[in-house]
């Protein structure tokens, strides 16, 4: 086989043809017109396999052929790679041509894909057997000059291009068609790039059924691991769900027994904010009320109203004392003097008498040294 010579569109690409032999760099173009660009009425939500179906039952009802005779391929730019409405129609034994001409270069393609476009640009050029043409990213056609000037005008009617490129020599009959409706002519390209739109993702080599064949293949020894693994997980999370709410249900039957209890024997008025300190507080009332008065207040019975005072504070306890059977003498540790204020207030608020003897900063330690001397308020 010779190698082909360099095409209008650049080195990168050559005609597919018997004769010729593709490098590997190099893109094989086949004629755009036996692989036209058919647009479809999709509905929007469909996608993925699903879409490719309707897509497919569309253009055999349309056109009356043979499932077996043509393939049928999505064609989407970059956005609407879900959304697709355009697909490429090509003769199945053509294409089984194609893959086995075309086995050892970049990728085989219609010529009009070739052409550099972008959005609102056109662009056309001489081709094998005619004119190829590109409407931008999306759309495009290659046919006898006769045929593209026909559907040239019929695009016309619909829109216009903001610029039209030509690639290579002229073409008088499509420049004509383009002049008889004031469309200029312009051969910069400035800005545009064959390929630069995943053109390459066309590949007429590849089947997209096939390729989900082989995934599925690959997939589908693993679907009953998986399958079990998601039951057996469900039974897990549903297992901890259950014994959650079961934790949780028997936590507020506790907390509802515990407030009935405090409302029947410890605060029969006024709300339950803070179970352990309202029972503390009630019992030292309850002993008081007994003792008839302050003379039966013992050292101990202060220290434990105070110590519930005490932690509800944060305070560190250092030392106690009791240099009367009625007093306590609290050596404490608080962060700094206004909690060691905050601490005091706290304690004459449990209805306790304090007097503050000392608050000092230690050199050896952290925060304040506090102590207090606690006694019971007089009935």
């Amino acid at each position: 086989m010779t190698r082909p010579s360099t095409s209008i569109f650049g080195a990168s690409f050559v005609d597919l043809n018997a004769d010729t032999a593709p490098k590997s760099r190099q893109v094989a173009l086949v004629p755009g017109a036996l692989v036209p660009v058919l647009p479809l009425d999709l509905p929007s939500g469909l996608r993925g396999e699903a879409r490719e179906q309707v897509a497919r039952r569309q253009v055999l009802d349309r056109m009356g052929l043979d499932d077996k005779a043509v393939e049928i391929r999505p064609f989407h730019g970059l956005k609407d790679k879900e959304t697709w409405s355009h697909v490429l129609l090509a003769d199945a034994a053509s294409l089984a041509g194609w893959r086995k001409l075309g086995q050892s270069c970049k990728a085989v393609l219609p010529d009009y894909l070739a052409l550099p476009t972008a959005d609102g640009v056109w662009s056309f050029a001489a081709s094998t057997d005619g004119v190829a043409v590109r409407f931008g990213p999306h759309d495009g056609f290659s046919a006898n000059v006769d045929v593209a000037c026909a559907m040239l005008r019929r695009k016309l009617r619909n829109s216009r291009p903001e610029k039209m490129v030509r690639v290579g020599p002229d073409v008088p009959a499509i420049e004509t068609v383009l002049a008889d409706e004031d469309i200029a002519v312009s051969d910069d390209q400035t800005g545009l790039k064959s390929l630069s739109h995943s053109e390459i993702s066309f590949d007429l080599r590849r089947d997209p059924r096939q390729a989900r064949v082989r995934l599925r293949r690959k997939v589908l020894p693993w679907r009953w691991p998986a399958l079990i693994g998601g039951v057996a997980a469900a039974v897990w999370a549903a297992a901890q769900i259950i014994e959650t709410r079961t934790i949780e249900a028997r936590s507020a039957a506790l907390a509802a027994e515990t407030r009935a209890l405090v409302r029947t024997h410890f605060v029969p008025n006024g709300p339950i904010l803070d179970v352990r300190s309202q029972v503390s507080r009630a019992i030292v009332n309850a002993q008081v009320a007994a003792g008839q008065g302050q003379s039966q207040i013992t050292a101990l019975t202060l220290f434990a109203r105070a110590s519930t005072v005490i932690a509800d504070q944060s305070a560190t306890i250092e030392a106690v004392t009791s240099a009367t059977p009625r007093e306590v003498i609290l050596v404490l540790r608080v962060a700094d003097f206004a909690a060691s204020d905050q601490l005091a207030d706290a304690l004459r608020a449990a209805d306790l008498n304090v007097d503050v003897i000392e608050s000092r900063v230690s050199d050896t330690t952290s925060g304040v040294r506090s102590e207090l001397r606690v006694t019971a308020v007089a009935s």
